[in-house]
């Protein structure tokens, strides 16, 4: 019931009715509540003072940047960007962006039952911000085959496993190379029973979320970093702007299909069909990786903060 919100969740209704001009449709999509209930919690907003229409004010734990979101919104085409005003230090930035991306998936999640994620820090650090909550109806699903880093041999299943426990729901293991180099083998897997079963799970995905990844984290990575020439070949390497869901683009947001066409996990089309999928960077140094990566269209939630956003516009401008 609408009775039973505390501030902090009024408050993020109220902001992205007033500030961030969702319409009520979307908004009750994502909190799994009826327009009926939507409507009430705005009353409920003005009437408890978490919103005062006069100066047009929402109190909020999480201070944003209205105007950036409205900027990297209309210049991307995003259905929603949360840009957070900077903290002290780079650690409390960090901090806040991955418990503020881990509470607005959870929000999205209510409507959800297929979430697909891929791996990497970000994606770890957001999972850990999760509230724990029952959910044994909703299914994680991985994304992008294994990363096979040497160091931490089972951090895919484990990570995609933290995130199912976190809900108490089910998850999928894509339990094969994040690529594949032998187009036969990596055709022949695709048909595999378990792999096909993993192909019907994206094409019904409700969710994704992922960061955003550089060539120098392929190079860092023991296995890939050593097949790399392979795994590129016929691409220039210093046109390579960064990497998203396994998928390497230039600065223009053209996905390289040689690379593509090694991949191990969902299709383009699957990606593109999922009506949520958020991108969460707190590292200003992956802007260019951030823009290239914007320009793909395969985002349309992004979770950043001022710095990025402010440098991000920076580069759009340079690489117009």
């Amino acid at each position: 019931m609408v009775e039973s919100y505390d501030n902090s969740q009024l408050a993020d209704i109220a902001r992205d009715y007033y500030l961030s001009k969702l319409p009520i449709t979307q908004i009750s999509q994502k909190y799994n509540l009826s327009r009926y209930l939507i409507a009430k919690a705005l009353e409920e907003a003005e009437a408890s003072g978490v919103v005062h229409i006069s100066i047009i004010s929402i109190k909020s734990s999480v201070k944003r940047n209205n105007q950036l979101e409205t900027n990297l919104r209309n210049l991307f085409g995003l259905k929603e960007a949360f840009v957070l005003k900077d903290r002290d230090t780079t650690s409390h930035d960090n901090e806040q962006i991955v418990d503020f991306a881990a509470h607005q998936i959870q929000n999205y999640s209510k409507a959800a039952n297929e979430i697909g994620l891929t791996w990497g820090t970000t994606v770890l650090d957001t999972i850990v911000h999760f509230d724990e909550i029952k959910r044994p109806d909703l299914s994680f699903v991985q994304l992008a085959g294994m990363s096979l880093r040497t160091d931490t041999p089972h951090a895919n299943y484990s990570l995609i496993q933290r995130a199912a426990e976190k809900f108490e729901a089910k998850s999928y293991v894509l339990p094969i190379p994040l690529y594949i180099l032998n187009q036969t083998a990596h055709d022949l897997m695709e048909k595999e029973p378990a792999i096909e079963e993993l192909h019907k799970k994206y094409q019904h995905l409700d969710l994704v979320f992922t960061g955003v990844g550089t060539l120098a984290s392929m190079e860092s990575n023991r296995v890939w970093g050593k097949l790399q020439d392979q795994i590129f070949s016929g691409v220039d390497q210093n046109k390579v702007a960064g990497m998203i869901f396994g998928r390497a683009y230039d600065i223009n947001g053209q996905i390289f299909e040689s690379v593509e066409a090694k991949l191990s996990g969902i299709k383009r089309e699957d990606l593109l069909n999922t009506p949520i999928r958020f991108a969460i960077v707190k590292n200003k140094f992956k802007t260019h990786s951030l823009l290239g990566a914007l320009r793909t269209h395969l985002i349309t939630h992004l979770v950043i903060n001022e710095a990025i956003a402010n440098k991000l516009l920076q580069e759009a401008e340079k690489f117009n």
